[in-house]
């Protein structure tokens, strides 16, 4: 069963689940004031790899500052997720700011031309994680299922 399916069976049996209804409000509305909402440092790119390996994003390269010619040295979690650090290693950033996977990652992974990825990243860490979408599938999945902490 797929995340949409899954999110449909989920709504089919609990119509009012997760839902939010408006609330009915007699008067006029008081303006509340806004709650502290805590940033994320974190920034997130959604891209797609092409036949050669690159990855069409550059905007998280950017912000790590990686220039051309970056050696990158990837590292697998799962088979799934592919974290590039700054380090000597087999990945690096491409003439026009692109990161390229090596070939051996691209097949580990079952990584096609056209597959989308999620990239994320936080400055303090200076690593650029890339996920899969069976990785976020499952993420997504486990999230319907209430499983998350």
């Amino acid at each position: 069963m797929n995340l949409v399916e899954a999110l449909a069976e989920r709504l089919a049996a609990d119509p009012a689940g997760r839902v939010m209804r408006s609330p009915r409000i007699a008067g006029l509305p008081v303006a509340r004031p806004p709650e502290q909402v805590q940033r994320s440092s974190s920034r997130y790119a959604f891209t797609t790899i092409d036949s050669r390996g690159r990855l069409g994003d550059r905007s998280l390269v950017h912000l790590l500052n990686w220039p051309p010619g970056t050696s990158l040295k990837p590292t697998l979690l799962d088979d799934q997720v592919i974290v590039l650090g700054r380090s000597p290693g087999t990945a690096t950033v491409t003439k026009l700011g692109h990161v390229r996977l090596p070939a051996a990652i691209r097949h580990r992974c079952q990584l096609r031309a056209g597959d989308g990825l999620l990239l994320t990243t936080s400055t303090a860490c200076g690593l650029l994680v890339v996920c899969t979408a069976s990785v976020l599938d499952e993420a997504l999945a486990v999230f319907v299922r209430g499983e998350s902490s």
